[in-house]
């Protein structure tokens, strides 16, 4: 257990955000299913905690990667989402759980903002700089558990307005640099960010702007078959920790699918082909739970891998901090 804790990496916090998202997103179908994902997620958390105590001089020198300190947010935003979790059963601890794991995101948004924003390199950036600021929105889809709509509209404005501004930046990047093995898996990142803009809103609108939804709703969906038409190629290039994005944001591109299908029903717009959405919606639904087990599995089989069969040449996607990523 000491190797594997040892050698789980950061990444491994987006796996259990997924797990911890897709578990809401199956509820309405079985309530197992909601326990198992959470569990689950639960089990990943517990891991990273376990690495912090034990080793925390590997996970200082992982931050020193921009990916790797972009996409340590994933574990506070699973916080958020298993806050929700345990809402009904313990109220107050959860919500003291959210409300840490808010200041935590915010706090470590502030120091990436200085540690690396602060000295900006186009080469050091990537789509993980969503999760840094824009994932921050996963306050406002789990505000309603607590009461706190007001402060998710908040948050959801603060995290809409980077993601427009980091949407361009990260495209730039993209046009101008070419990326590296590890961490080409890293564009299905591109799906999360206006699926989850379009669920955080529907979170906090008692009476939501429609024409808004259809657009973020629209967007999210052709966001999503772009990243689709990369998918083989990227699963063709073997595994990678960076593998983790491809969990979460399937599982926020189907649960907002749903909640913008919903919201738009329940404002009175005729759907010619509602039902045929609702089959996209399902289908979705479906496409993201194989993802995410397809992942876990993935990672079960490179933490238990003996050194020999898990070792690979080290890739490192940010040339500049000679930091690497564990591979294959």
């Amino acid at each position: 257990m000491d190797a594997i804790v040892k050698k789980l990496p950061i990444p491994a916090a987006g796996v259990a955000l997924g797990l911890a998202a897709l578990g809401n997103l199956l509820a309405p179908y079985a309530i197992a299913a909601r326990v198992v994902c959470g569990s689950l997620s639960v089990v990943l958390v517990g891991l990273l905690i376990a690495k912090l105590v034990l080793y925390p001089a590997l996970i200082a020198k992982d931050m020193q990667n921009s990916i790797f300190a972009s996409v340590s947010a994933t574990f506070f935003m699973t916080l958020m989402q298993l806050a929700g979790y345990l809402a009904p059963a313990a109220y107050a601890v959860a919500f003291v759980l959210w409300c840490a794991a808010i200041v935590g995101h915010f706090s470590l948004m502030v120091w990436f903002t200085v540690h690396y924003m602060g000295h900006f390199k186009l080469t050091e950036v990537f789509p993980t700089y969503f999760i840094c600021y824009v994932g921050i929105i996963v306050a406002s889809v789990t505000s309603p558990n607590f009461g706190m709509e007001a402060v998710g509209t908040m948050i959801f404005w603060f995290g809409f307005v980077c993601y427009v501004a980091l949407f361009a930046l990260i495209t730039l990047r993209y046009l101008k640099h070419e990326i590296p093995a590890a961490a080409r898996p890293l564009f299905c990142i591109y799906a999360a960010p206006m699926s989850l803009s379009l669920a955080g809103y529907l979170s906090v609108s008692e009476n939501p702007n429609l024409v808004f939804v259809a657009v973020l709703a629209t967007l999210a969906q052709v966001l999503f078959v772009v990243v689709l038409t990369q998918l083989p190629k990227l699963l063709a290039g073997g595994f990678y920790p960076s593998f983790a994005a491809m969990t979460f944001p399937f599982v926020v591109t189907a649960t907002a699918l749903g909640m913008a299908l919903d919201a738009l029903v329940a404002g009175g717009v005729v759907l010619p082909m509602y039902e045929a959405l609702r089959t996209v919606a399902f289908a979705e639904t479906i496409f993201a739970a194989v993802m995410v087990f397809f992942v876990v599995g993935s990672y079960v089989r490179f933490l238990v891998a003996t050194p020999k069969a898990a070792s690979a040449p080290a890739v490192s996607p940010v040339p500049s901090t000679q930091m690497t990523i564990s591979a294959k």
